[in-house]
């Protein structure tokens, strides 16, 4: 791979430095509060560096949850073959609540939350788009488990993928507004071990 240039690292300086300070302003003010040009000028550069780099602020807030995505790919190689779906499922639930609780954190979900909620962002918005790795992870085993009769036949796959992603999305919600006290990962493994159980084949 061939060496960056001087050029090449600076641009990734700055576009690392727009990252981090946008970021931090959206925690302190709110998404909906802070604008490209508080950005750019927290950061010595102008509208136009900003969007050479992101075509929009939310684009800033996306970079960070596709880093997110690309860390389930690296937990679906290390999940054993062996287990049923539901068990799957709820491995990379645990790894997906350890990694939120221990390496994104409150404040940045916080923001990500919030800016999917503000009428600024598109309706198709990546938090529930569907080609999330996340969520194609998720339909393999919930598909896996309807075709070997793990899970219910009278409840279609896209149903049970709606009904599970609904168990990560609340669960979160409820961590990010409880206090300390709150341990993600094991509320997780248990809210969604109820609802699994009740959608398998009781046969």
């Amino acid at each position: 791979m061939e060496s960056l240039t001087s050029r090449q690292k600076k641009a990734l300086e700055t576009r690392e430095k727009l990252l981090k300070t946008s970021l931090d302003l959206f925690n302190k003010y709110g998404f909906e509060h802070v604008s490209v040009e508080q950005i750019t000028k927290a950061c010595y550069v102008s509208k136009g560096t900003f969007y050479t780099h992101f075509p929009s602020k939310y684009d800033v807030i996306l970079e960070k949850f596709m880093e997110l995505d690309q860390f389930y790919s690296t937990v679906e190689k290390n999940i054993d073959p062996s287990l049923s779906a539901s068990e799957k499922i709820l491995f990379v639930y645990q790894q997906q609540m350890n990694y939120l609780t221990k390496v994104v954190g409150k404040d940045l979900l916080r923001t990500v939350y919030t800016a999917a909620m503000t009428n600024q962002v598109e309706q198709d918005h990546y938090l529930i788009n569907p080609q999330r790795k996340i969520f194609q992870i998720m339909n393999t085993y919930i598909e896996e488990g309807i075709r070997q009769g793990e899970f219910r036949q009278d409840v279609s796959a896209p149903n049970i993928q709606a009904i599970i992603r609904r168990c990560m999305r609340a669960n979160v919600y409820d961590w990010l507004i409880h206090s300390e006290d709150f341990d993600l990962a094991s509320e997780m493994a248990q809210f969604t071990t109820i609802v699994l159980d009740g959608l398998k084949s009781h046969k």
